[in-house]
């Protein structure tokens, strides 16, 4: 532009000094028709000068309004953002102080918009406790097209699928998800949540031994729940002594596991074989008392469990105080009517807990021996 500019002055100087050194002004005849113009050289120079002048002008003047214009532009997509970033975090903050309508209404604004699907899964959610579940999936669906919502998007989906008793639209959604995400114990959890529901127990039972490491403390509860269900459909195709067979017949690894063995019982209990029940709980305890399976001599109702208070008791000698193995040996006592080694069982538990259901029990036993002012006084404990 400035070479430009210095070249159109040298143009000027030339065209209006070089006349004059010489002493000729010279002139210019444009002769069109009946128009005919006539001017000085000078004129002319001057006139081609100002001409280039003003298209430059004109071309910065309409450089300088299409860049305006596009800031404007700029400007105003960035005030919409901000606006809507502005919904977005007012909606959070909505849903923390427990305002759904507050928080549904600063949402909407931002569902087109790209928060990396944080925006949908919230108004899903919203929505969700609505009771509009239509407008909750679909919001999870779109939430499903972002990378780092999906997984969560499909789990809920999963749940909610769930809720509807369609275990195997829930199980099509967790397949829906990464491969990775897949072996992380929530999802572990619902996936076998879904398969327990659709009666899947046999599959659960042999997958449960390769998600063991992921589900942590939750293997047994599910390993147990599949057990029970294989051997309830054991017990209720083929009967109590198929089931005694078929398990004898698993391998010795599977009969040492505490949930299968407590499975087993459950069936044994459930079809009233107490006494195979009994014997099946003292010699899967020999070493030392599982949680799990101390709880299940509470459902025993022999008129003489002998080895089970045995049992119960030669482990309240080495732990006198253990309020579960006190409450449990009142509790098969109380079975067994054998109601004053039930009451002094229960009355130390009592003593070290004061649980609810011990001190019913008691109260139980107390209304049994005529006590009633004793039995009464108890019960006001528990309300």
């Amino acid at each position: 532009m400035i070479r430009l500019l210095l070249l159109l002055l040298l143009l000027v100087v030339g065209l209006v000094a070089g006349p004059l050194l010489v002493g000729q002004k010279g002139y210019v005849l444009i002769a069109m028709d009946t128009l005919t113009i006539e001017m000085t050289v000078v004129s002319l120079g001057l006139l081609v000068f100002f001409s280039v002048i003003g298209f430059l002008f004109v071309e910065w003047l309409i450089k300088k309004l299409y860049r305006w214009l596009s800031g404007s532009t700029q400007w105003f997509g960035a005030w919409t953002e901000r606006k809507q970033r502005n919904a977005f975090y007012t909606g959070l903050q909505a849903m923390a102080e427990n305002n759904p309508d507050g928080a549904l209404l600063a949402l909407e604004k931002t569902r087109d918009r790209d928060f990396a699907g944080i925006n949908l899964l919230a108004l899903a959610d919203l929505y969700r406790r609505k009771g509009e579940h239509k407008t909750a999936t679909a919001c999870l669906q779109e939430a499903c097209a972002y990378p780092g919502a999906n997984t969560a998007a499909r789990l809920t989906l999963a749940r909610l699928a769930l809720q509807r008793h369609d275990s195997q639209a829930a199980l099509d959604e967790l397949d829906k998800i990464d491969e990775k995400q897949q072996r992380q114990g929530h999802v572990l959890n619902l996936r076998a949540q879904a398969m327990a529901e659709g009666g899947h127990w046999q599959e659960l039972q042999s997958n449960l031994k390769s998600w063991k490491k992921y589900l942590g403390n939750d293997y047994e509860y599910w390993m147990q729940q599949a057990s029970v269900g294989t051997f309830s459909e054991i017990a209720s195709k083929e009967g109590a002594n198929s089931l005694k067979q078929r398990w004898q017949a698993l391998p010795r690894a599977t009969r040492k596991d505490p949930a299968q063995q407590a499975a087993y019982i459950q069936q044994l209990l459930d079809q009233g074989m107490h006494t195979d029940a009994e014997n099946a709980l003292v010699e899967y305890q020999k070493n030392k008392p599982h949680p799990v399976l101390v709880e299940q001599f509470r459902q025993l109702k022999l008129p003489n469990p002998t080895k089970a208070l045995k049992s119960l008791e030669g482990w309240l000698k080495v732990d006198p105080d253990n309020i579960d193995l006190l409450s449990v040996l009142g509790q098969v006592a109380y079975n067994a009517n054998e109601l004053r080694l039930a009451e002094q069982a229960l009355g130390k538990a009592v003593k070290l807990g004061n649980r609810r259901q011990d001190i019913l029990l008691l109260a139980a036993i107390r209304e049994s021996q005529q006590d009633e002012h004793q039995a009464l006084s108890l019960y006001k404990q528990t309300i």
